[in-house]
């Protein structure tokens, strides 16, 4: 069995431009470059191997909280903190008809399949959102308080909602019925992620632990790590499934390996070059290993991770 024996982290890049707090990263146009959202309306697109400026993709009037981009239809949705989901096709460099589905803050956008995406709102609520018809097709009443993070399972069909209420609500991405709450952690559940295999559940609370879910035991708690010390913002697996990173208000970002849930490196101000305020979404991309950070210090840095094995022989 090949275990990591050595993690090297090098900082590549420390970008600057935002001129409020950055709140969210995604996937950009191209493999090589991300997307920032911040306080100040600004949707930005960085390269992650060229020019440190940042190409302008939309304002907005309001603070961006997440995005997403969509490569087949070229749409750029951001969610607001003021409660809209602004629409851009890039390819036409026009804004359609914004959507706005209940007033509340949008925390997440994530796809559900290939027409439609879900979002989660500060409302409690999760609402479906159809590209094709640009309409909201179904809302789903998942909490009295904030819902914060969606993960998908690699496994089955199991979407996740992270929730104010403490808990993560496990439900049927086909039918969305409710299948479990998982209920463990002792403050609002900021952020969630699935193990490669999709084994095992992740999830970051304001109660600054991680907790492990057997996934293939109807998500049964495995274990509580004190991982930060203050809110886990964030947590993302690398590409290949053999790490995961976590984004901490303490202005952290740690390194873990993904099989024994060990913690192999810690990313601060004072080694790295680090974060000097809280680090508050994390994307890890494919192009190099590269994780890109973003902070409310308004800077992306993007950090490039390499793994040296050693093989360990089992013997009887």
């Amino acid at each position: 069995m090949f275990y990591p024996s050595q993690i090297s982290i090098s900082k590549i890049k420390h970008l600057t431009g935002h001129t409020a707090g950055i709140f969210c990263l995604g996937e950009g146009l191209d493999p090589n470059t991300v997307i920032s959202g911040a306080g100040d309306g600004i949707a930005a697109q960085w390269e992650l191997d060229g020019t440190n400026s940042a190409k302008g993709l939309t304002r907005i009037q309001g603070s961006i909280f997440s995005l997403y981009y969509h490569q087949n239809f070229q749409l750029l949705f951001t969610g607001s903190l003021e409660g809209i989901m602004h629409i851009i096709n890039l390819d036409k460099k026009e804004e359609l008809p914004q959507i706005k589905p209940d007033g509340s803050t949008i925390y997440d956008i994530a796809p559900v399949n290939d027409n439609t995406l879900a979002l989660a709102c500060a409302s409690g609520y999760v609402f479906l959102y159809d590209i094709t018809s640009s309409a909201i097709i179904n809302t789903i009443k998942v909490s009295d308080k904030s819902i914060r993070n969606i993960s998908f399972s690699p496994l089955n069909n199991d979407i996740i909602f992270a929730s104010s209420d403490h808990n993560l609500y496990v439900y049927d991405k086909i039918g969305f019925n409710l299948k479990h709450i998982l209920s463990g952690h002792l403050n609002s559940v900021f952020c969630s992620a699935f193990s490669g295999s999709g084994e095992y559940l992740i999830s970051g609370s304001r109660d600054a632990q991680l907790i492990i879910w057997d996934c293939t035991k109807n998500y049964e708690q495995v274990k509580s790590l004190p991982a930060h010390m203050f809110t886990i913002n964030d947590i993302k697996m690398s590409p290949d499934g053999r790490l995961f990173a976590t984004a901490g208000r303490d202005k952290h970002i740690k390194i873990w390996d993904a099989a024994n849930f060990n913690l192999l490196k810690v990313i601060d101000h004072e080694k790295f070059g680090g974060h000097i305020n809280s680090v508050n979404k994390l994307f890890w991309s494919n192009w190099n290993n590269s994780l890109i950070s973003c902070s409310d210090d308004r800077t992306v840095m993007v950090w490039e991770i390499k793994i040296e094995d050693h093989e360990t022989e089992l013997k009887p």
